[in-house]
């Protein structure tokens, strides 16, 4: 697209660092290079008017993965990197406290569950939690106490697990464990609140410019876009899943996530997050007659990336949530359904680093953005500084 002279000439001039990528990770990445040298130009670049990746299409839960979650991650990275893990979640959700408040969050303590139910997967699950009970709490008790204690006064001076046998019976679970740490945030207010923040902070953000490759140049890098050449000294990749499309190498994936959102009688489910099937599926409340249900990924359903559309692919997935959620929150009607896409990998570790002189990254959240997304962008703001 061509540009005229005054966007040339000062909207689009080169920019110190730009960020590329307004999700969470992207946007805190912008907020701490710009408060950290005000006199720097920072730009931060968005390919979508809202979001098409998953900061404003997740599901809004303040978490650290559940007991079936935390057993694959003992399985794959082993007890010391799970224990780090926790951690990130644990000080991400803080630090993003620390940046934007808990009331522009909206975030409340509701706490959360895992629910699991009486199939033979479920059962060969729970023989493994008790199994692994105390060594679950000890990796998670003291990463949350230590991150969050001064924040969560609910839950500060209990254990990262509890049985809640009457959650179980009030919901038809065969079991019920209680995640007393775990709270709910309103994305859409999360996003506002950091508009705000990074307005206030004179990052120059540009919405509906998509990044198309990104090369070396003699003053740093040129970014190709649809809106032409646009020169950086350094460059912040925070586009997740899809990093892999301008940086060859990442071990990083798109995998599409659907959402959708139930009418319920009044009263339904209790207030609170729930994780099932060892966090591939996942509900929470939103009002006391709107419940939203998600997952699936497991499934394998492939969709396209945005913007292009499968609706026959969509339609098969929101079939087999429908009848998964059946049978936890039966539902009047479907007033909502959405796409979000996650990055994933081997394990569920992000990756910050540096590809090229110049050129870093922070990719890779494993579906724990809203947890680890704050703290990945300080991260990478720290790295974009040093260079």
């Amino acid at each position: 697209m061509p540009t005229g002279y005054w966007e040339t000439e000062h909207l689009l001039r080169p920019a110190d660092i730009t960020v590329v990528g307004a999700g969470i990770v992207g946007m805190s990445t912008a907020l701490h290079v710009k408060r950290a040298r005000p006199d720097d130009r920072v730009r931060l670049l968005e390919r979508s008017p809202l979001s098409s990746g998953g900061t404003t299409r997740n599901a809004g839960f303040a978490c650290f993965g559940s007991a079936g979650e935390w057993l694959d991650d003992l399985d794959t990275v082993g007890p010391h990197a799970l224990q780090e893990l926790i951690g990130m979640r644990a000080n991400g959700l803080a630090e993003l406290i620390g940046l934007l408040g808990a009331e522009a969050l909206g975030l409340r303590w509701t706490g959360g569950w895992e629910l699991l139910s009486s199939s033979e997967a479920d059962t060969r699950l729970m023989d493994r939690i008790h199994a692994d009970w105390k060594t679950l709490q000890d990796l998670a008790g003291d990463p949350l106490h230590a991150a969050l204690g001064d924040l969560h006064p609910a839950a500060k001076a209990g254990p990262a697990l509890q049985w809640d046998r009457d959650r179980a019976e009030a919901l038809g679970a065969a079991h019920a464990i209680h995640l007393p740490w775990e709270g709910m945030i309103h994305t859409g207010k999360m996003v506002a609140a950091f508009h705000r923040a990074l307005d206030q902070a004179g990052v120059q953000r540009l919405h509906g410019v998509d990044v198309k490759g990104v090369s070396p140049s003699p003053n740093g890098w040129a970014l190709d876009t649809n809106v032409g050449r646009l020169d950086s000294h350094r460059i912040g990749l925070c586009t997740n899943g899809l990093a892999a499309k301008l940086v060859s190498g990442l071990e990083v994936r798109p995998v599409p996530n659907r959402v959708m959102v139930l009418r319920v009688a009044p009263g339904t489910l209790p207030e609170g997050t729930y994780h099932i099937d060892r966090g591939y599926l996942y509900m929470r409340t939103l009002d006391h007659q709107h419940v939203l249900f998600g997952g699936g990924r497991h499934w394998g359903v492939e969709l396209p990336l945005p913007p292009a559309r499968d609706e026959a692919a969509e339609a098969q997935w929101d079939d087999r949530l429908l009848a998964a959620s059946g049978h936890w929150v039966p539902s009047e009607e479907v007033t909502h359904r959405w796409t979000g896409w996650l990055g994933v990998g081997p394990d569920r570790r992000p990756l910050i680093g540096e590809s090229q002189p110049g050129l870093h990254h922070a990719v890779r959240m494993g579906g724990m953005g809203v947890a680890i997304g704050a703290r990945v962008g300080r991260d990478l703001a720290s790295t974009l500084l040093e260079a």
